[in-house]
């Protein structure tokens, strides 16, 4: 339940932590180290979130079910096997991601771009795309 509505965390290595609930409106975490972080319910709408890796090689993925992600900019961002279940990711700019083996089921990708995308083995069950860009 942290408050770090737009901080700089730019290149921050938040590993494992536990952001769960957090309030990350506006913030910049461009090129951040978030494998295995956990952001249940968080709100990241409007952040920056270039170039992230969410990727853990020891297998934890990282859990976004459920965060507000409206408007964010993932571009470039490594999340194979992250969990996006439930989220609202609706204008978010998630280009060239790898999203290989992604939870995305009833995630709300109304107008996103995600042209470049690698959704192999992704779930994407239930998903609200509108407008998405593909």
């Amino acid at each position: 339940m942290a408050n770090l509505s737009r901080c700089n965390l730019t290149h921050a290595n938040l590993c494992s932590s536990n952001l769960e609930r957090a309030d990350l409106s506006g913030a910049n975490l461009d090129g951040a180290n978030l494998q295995g972080v956990k952001m249940l319910c968080s709100n990241a709408e409007g952040a920056s979130l270039k170039g992230c890796n969410f990727e853990d090689p020891s297998g934890l993925k990282a859990n976004l079910e459920g965060a507000n992600l409206k408007g964010v900019d993932m571009e470039g961002s490594q999340m194979t096997g992250i969990n996006l279940r439930v989220a609202t990711l609706k204008n978010a700019k998630l280009k060239n991601c790898n999203l290989r083996g992604a939870t995305l089921a009833g995630t709300d990708l109304e107008n996103c771009d995600l042209s470049g995308c690698d959704l192999q083995e992704a779930k994407l069950e239930r998903v609200q795309c509108e407008g998405g860009h593909f």
